[in-house]
């Protein structure tokens, strides 16, 4: 008895030959194999993309916010009222770069410590003590007037801790400034062959330092200038305070498909400011690519403290996606 084939026919020779695909079947298996490739490419695909978009706006932003974080940092640093601004084209205070080849740039003076002067004798029952024989006069700072016998502080240093006794070379001392920008400026101040307000290191045309030792009881630490017998400072501070500051730091903000915004610091002070500080030994690059910034500055009253605002505009050039923050920083005024 001859088996029942049916999936299979025998040919002229008893050959069990199969049978094949045809085209039509063919045709149809690749069509319905397309449409599940496509609908499962483009499930696929969309969170492929948000991803990539997700981090790529992620990384515009974090470029961005470094930069603006570490200026706001330093604008709280700074010493009060010293704060300015210019763009290359000689603008101040409230400048715009959007174009390929203009620069915005904001400079302040760097604070490393700060401490209140004693203006009193300090006499009274528990103040400082005094050595006998010792005039009250030469632990207080007077102003105006000649100190070249030096002052005290009222306690210590707390975050500028050198080594005793400690002369000066970078470092400055202020009191009371005013403003960033004139005659009566810390910036102008430490450039004058007089310079009745900030002390200025050896190789200035003032030639001024100062030297920082205890006063020998142990719990104030002493300020004498040296160099110039005649120094002395323009006003006191309304709360008897003191700043050691050393050099300026800026941000210059270079606008366009490749700008950045680099940091400079380690220069010397100069009266009028610089779109670009000069000398600086050193500098780092914060933020690119940088397509526009704005820098923004309203000095503060006696009712409110001053603010910065800071307009900056990340772009990634190969998607052409842009991110934009808006970040505002509160500027001491207190001198």
């Amino acid at each position: 008895m001859r088996p029942f084939l049916s999936a299979s026919r025998l040919n002229a020779f008893g050959v069990c030959r199969s049978r094949g695909v045809s085209l039509i079947e063919l045709v149809v298996v690749i069509t319905i194999s397309g449409i599940i490739a496509t609908v499962l490419g483009a499930i696929i695909v969309r969170p492929i993309q948000g991803y990539e978009a997700q981090v790529r706006r992620a990384q515009l932003v974090d470029a961005a916010e470094m930069a603006v974080r570490r200026l706001g940092r330093d604008i709280r640093q700074a010493l009060p009222n010293s704060v300015r601004i210019v763009d290359s084209l000689g603008n101040t205070d409230n400048v715009s770069c959007t174009t390929a080849g203009t620069t915005c740039t904001i400079e302040m003076l760097n604070t490393l410590d700060g401490a209140r002067y004693r203006f009193d004798p300090g006499t009274v029952p528990g103040g400082h003590p005094h050595p006998a024989g010792v005039p009250w006069t030469i632990y207080r700072l007077q102003v105006p007037g000649l100190d070249s016998n030096g002052f005290n502080i009222v306690g210590q240093f707390e975050n500028f801790q050198p080594t005793l006794p400690f002369t000066s070379t970078t470092e400055r001392l202020a009191i009371y400034n005013q403003s960033a920008n004139g005659a009566n400026s810390a910036y102008a101040d430490a450039v004058l062959a007089a310079g009745p307000y900030v002390i200025t290191n050896p190789d200035a045309p003032q030639n001024t330092r100062f030297t920082l030792q205890d006063d020998g009881g142990g719990d104030e630490w002493r300020i004498t200038p040296s160099g110039n017998p005649n120094f002395n400072f323009r006003w006191a501070s309304p709360y008897q305070r003191i700043y050691v500051v050393d050099t300026p730091v800026s941000y210059v903000c270079s606008a366009g498909p490749n700008g950045n915004i680099t940091r400079y610091s380690s220069y010397p002070i100069t009266a009028a400011q610089a779109a670009t500080p000069v000398g600086a030994t050193n500098t780092a690059l914060l933020s690119t690519p940088v397509s526009a910034c704005s820098f923004s500055y309203s000095p503060g009253t006696n009712q409110r403290a001053g603010l910065v605002t800071l307009d900056i505009t990340v772009r990634d050039n190969a998607s052409g996606e842009q991110v934009r923050l808006l970040y505002q920083a509160h500027v001491d005024n207190s001198p």
